[in-house]
């Protein structure tokens, strides 16, 4: 900015020179390697307005407050530059002081923490009171699917009301969180009993899904409802990606225990029983149209953007996972 001022005031030396809509972020996606948080909107007004005092030039900040209405032309990002919030109309940072992105870390961590906990009590039940049996590598598999959901469902919940206005953006944000919640809880059940993920033509086949094992039918219909919600984000960040979020937090949470549970049954599996297992059309679909939106998504954000790199690890992790092959589907 300093740069491309001075070759302004360069060619125009008798001119003064006013910079307009200045500002940055507190919340939103990235752009390359630029992040909107409350921490970079302090940051970058502080420099800004501290270079404009020493060059002595004036700077139009943007904005006063944060306009939600923005939100539904410019996303979650278009709504957050002000410098007062939009409900409370307080200042989001004090001049000069100490500032967190995460100021309510400490309910967050004690939700992780609880939730953890819930995960090994659900593996627990579903032992049967046969814990000693139970192999080693199935318990470090039930630690990762306590472990990783466990750290982000924090954030997970609070991004809710942050990248959610219209109906529908609710309607995914908190789809997205609720199988963020399940999907760990039954996944640590079915790893611990020996459940297979059911495949979608078994689910959607002759047989009635409640007629099908509780535990097996609920797995089969969260990860088919993950692949649909994580579809329709990487299908919008391919065809209208400027304002779109990286929604990397419940996803993450929902596909670490399908990824988990896949890889450790896949070891215990004998050759006998890989062979009567094959991968099925829809899952193929899916892993074809998420592993082609991660190409294009990961060269079109770039590598600098963290959040979009995640994302599409999170698509090509579940996209393994459904190239796996898993139960055939029944014939009744």
């Amino acid at each position: 900015m300093e740069a491309i001022r001075r070759k302004v005031a360069t060619a125009l030396p008798e001119k003064e020179i006013l910079l307009g809509e200045t500002g940055w972020p507190s919340a939103g996606r990235m752009r390359e390697g630029a992040s909107p948080s409350p921490v970079n909107q302090a940051r970058v007004l502080h420099d800004v307005l501290n270079l404009a005092k020493r060059e002595g030039y004036h700077v139009n900040v943007i904005e006063a407050f944060d306009q939600p209405w923005k939100r539904r032309l410019e996303g979650t990002v278009g709504g957050h530059w002000g410098l007062l919030d939009a409900v409370r109309r307080e200042p989001k940072f004090a001049w000069g002081m100490a500032l967190s992105n995460h100021p309510r870390w400490p309910l967050q961590a004690a939700a992780g923490i609880l939730f953890a906990v819930l995960v090994f009590a659900a593996a627990l039940s579903a032992t049967r009171g046969k814990v000693p049996d139970i192999p080693d590598p199935v318990w470090f598999g039930v630690a990762a699917m306590a472990l990783g959901p466990g750290i982000l469902i924090g954030r997970a919940i609070a991004n809710v009301p942050i990248e959610s206005l219209t109906a529908g953006d609710w309607l995914r944000s908190l789809t997205m969180v609720a199988l963020a919640l399940a999907a760990p809880l039954l996944g640590a059940a079915a790893l611990v009993r020996g459940d297979r993920v059911p495949s979608f033509a078994r689910l959607l086949g002759a047989r009635p899904v409640w007629r099908q094992p509780v535990l097996e039918a609920a797995l089969g219909l969260s990860l088919m409802l993950l692949c649909v919600v994580a579809l329709q984000v990487a299908l919008g960040l391919v065809f209208d990606p400027r304002y779109k979020d990286f929604p990397f937090a419940p996803l993450t949470a929902a596909a670490i225990p399908y990824f988990v549970l896949e890889l450790i049954r896949r070891r215990f599996n004998s050759d006998a029983e890989r062979k009567i297992f094959r991968a099925d059309i829809a899952e193929s679909a899916f892993a074809a149209l998420l592993g082609a939106c991660s190409v294009y998504i990961l060269f079109n954000e770039g590598f600098a953007n963290w959040q979009a790199v995640w994302l599409t690890a999170v698509f090509v992790a579940l996209a393994l996972v459904l190239l796996r092959p898993r139960a055939a589907p029944d014939s009744t």
